[in-house]
């Protein structure tokens, strides 16, 4: 069993290891691009030789100067390429450094809220256990039970009052004639009717036996109204006795000494959101550079390279350049011969380089697509708060082989997201869930997990003033006054 930290170090790590493989492809492609870049002098440097051996002086020096110019574009393209490449590789291999070191720290720090949550609760399941052996504690459960159970009845009528409303109702809505009387308010001071429609209306009425059906269908929608608002009423009534309870319960903790022990929880959760907010920075810097890198490979955005092919192309489209290699191949003479060779091997070297460029460009792509599938999955599992310290993930072995299969390709990342929802389960407490109330400021939002939503926003509990429950479903709140929304999507 994993525990949230556990399995977000595992997301990361998958992460960090493709974009390892993205660094060694990286180097690969300036290799190869630095290949290309070396071809192309040399088989300039060929065809000027050729041209030398096979032209006159007058018509080898004009084809020399073309080629010249179409070579130092083309090589000063490879070249700019080449250094982008480089550069955007040596920022995001720094970043990343930074990033595994924050993500370390920072993982260090959940470490330790874990481990003082967990004194918490320890001490406040002692207490729990030592006061219940008390008198005052037994009499103040006994007053709550006992205003609580009224409350539990009063809710269980008006839950069944307003089941049975629906079929009780329906003979009176399907009626058109009544309902639209009802809409009217005919027959109360706010039937605004006269004249000839207050004179229809009436025949309606005494039509469908509106006097006597409007009183009852009154009563009828009415009971289940005045039901739960006296069932409201008996719930706010258990807020008293439940606040006495509560207070026993606090006296318990802080006289077994929890007050430390909060104070430390409080101060690493403190560290914790100065590291997460430091982590999160770096991520999206490094997401900046990620980006940047993806359109310089792709060319899509940034064509360096088709522009390069493009450049060296129209050179060696001229006339003069095919007249000299259908001269050099109908008369070959031992000065000629050597270079027409050179110049075969290295056309068709260049275009094996090209090749391995293309395959190199278009694994990045695809591995850089399933490095941000991953990402995707890291940042939805933050949101949605699954990191917390008391959340359990029971399926690591399938989580384990899924990250395994899409570091290989062989499966997409949505999975993985389906089986860290299944395998989502928040770790029981010590003591029992509402002892102690909410009158101290521990613990915070626990996500429900039910569809990849907290009771607030799931990543509410790293907001070291925020408050929630012992456990799931508790409503979270911040000790300050300032507004939050609940919610949040990937």
């Amino acid at each position: 069993m994993w525990t949230g930290r556990q399995t977000l170090s595992s997301l990361e790590s998958a992460i960090a290891k493709l974009h390892g493989e993205e660094g060694q492809l990286d180097g690969a492609l300036r290799s190869a691009v630095g290949d290309a870049e070396r071809l192309r002098r040399e088989r300039g440097e060929a065809l000027r030789e050729l041209a030398r051996i096979k032209l006159d002086e007058m018509t080898a020096g004009k084809l020399v100067e073309n080629l010249d110019a179409g070579e130092r574009r083309a090589v000063q393209i490879l070249d700019d390429y080449r250094m982008r490449i480089a550069a955007a590789t040596e920022r995001r291999e720094a970043l990343l450094k930074e990033v595994g070191a924050a993500e370390a720290e920072r993982h260090t720090a959940a470490a330790a809220v874990e481990g003082a949550l967990e004194a918490v609760d320890t001490l406040r399941a002692q207490a729990e256990a030592s006061v219940q052996a008390t008198a005052e504690w037994r009499a103040a459960k006994a007053a709550r039970d006992a205003v609580d159970a009224v409350a539990a009845e009063a809710e269980k009528k008006a839950a069944a009052s307003e089941a049975e409303l629906g079929a009780k109702q329906k003979p009176y809505d399907d009626d058109p004639l009544f309902a639209y009387l009802w809409r009217r308010r005919f027959g109360t001071s706010q039937y605004a009717g006269s004249g000839f429609a207050k004179s229809i209306d009436g025949m309606v009425a005494e039509f469908v036996g509106f006097a006597d059906a409007r009183p009852n269908y009154a009563a009828l929608i009415e009971i289940p109204l005045r039901l739960r608002e006296h069932a409201t009423a008996k719930r706010a009534a258990v807020d008293e006795p439940q606040s006495v309870l509560s207070a026993i319960e606090r006296r318990a903790m802080l006289a077994a000494g929890v007050e430390t022990k909060e104070k430390a929880l409080a101060e690493a959760r403190h560290r914790l959101a100065v590291l997460d907010d430091t982590v999160e920075k770096k991520h999206g810097l490094l997401r900046e550079v990620d980006q940047s890198r993806a359109a310089l490979v792709s060319g899509d955005s940034n064509p360096a390279y088709n522009e390069a092919l493009s450049t060296i192309a129209a050179a060696d489209s001229k006339d003069d350049l095919r007249t000299l290699y259908v001269e050099a191949r109908r008369t070959p003479t031992t000065a000629d011969e050597a270079v027409v060779r050179q110049l075969e091997t290295i056309d068709a070297t260049i275009s094996k380089t090209d090749t391995e460029i293309g395959r190199l460009r278009a694994a990045m792509v695809e591995l850089s697509r399933r490095r941000a599938e991953v990402e995707q999955v890291r940042d939805k599992f933050r949101r949605t708060g699954y990191d917390h310290p008391q959340t359990t993930f029971e399926n690591e072995g399938a989580i384990s082989d899924t990250l395994s299969n899409i570091l290989e390709g062989v499966v997409r990342s949505g999975v993985l997201w389906d089986l860290l929802r299944q395998g989502y389960k928040p770790r029981p407490t010590r003591g029992s869930p509402d002892f102690g109330g909410n009158s101290f400021p521990f613990p915070f939002p626990l996500p429900d997990g039910s569809s990849g939503r907290g009771s607030s926003r799931g990543d509410d509990w790293r907001e070291p003033s925020s408050r929630g429950s012992w456990s799931p479903g508790g409503r979270g709140s911040r000790s300050d006054d300032d507004d939050f929304t609940t919610g949040g999507s990937f």
